[in-house]
């Protein structure tokens, strides 16, 4: 299956050659009648806008150390576990 316009790559760019077989792959795949399913996509992203506003809420947080001791420990706790449900 031969596309309109032949599509180039910097052969020393390796990002610039897994973006065109990454393309290409998914143009083949769509050509098929697939459709496209993006909700793990949207779901690792949600859990890092949750990981981010975790992050952001322990930086300024009203109390200084030692008595936001147990918030920040929470928030630390929370971070791994979230960080491997992105992957």
């Amino acid at each position: 299956m031969a596309s309109k316009s032949p599509k180039k790559a910097n052969l020393l760019d390796h990002h610039s050659i897994k973006n065109i077989l990454d393309e290409s792959v998914s143009e083949v795949v769509k050509s098929r009648g697939y459709a496209e399913d993006v909700r793990l996509s949207n779901l690792k992203i949600f859990v890092g806008v949750i990981i981010i506003a975790i992050a952001l809420f322990a930086q300024f947080y009203n109390k200084k150390f030692p008595e936001n001791r147990d918030f920040l420990l929470v928030c630390i706790a929370l971070y791994p576990f979230l960080a491997l449900a992105i992957c």
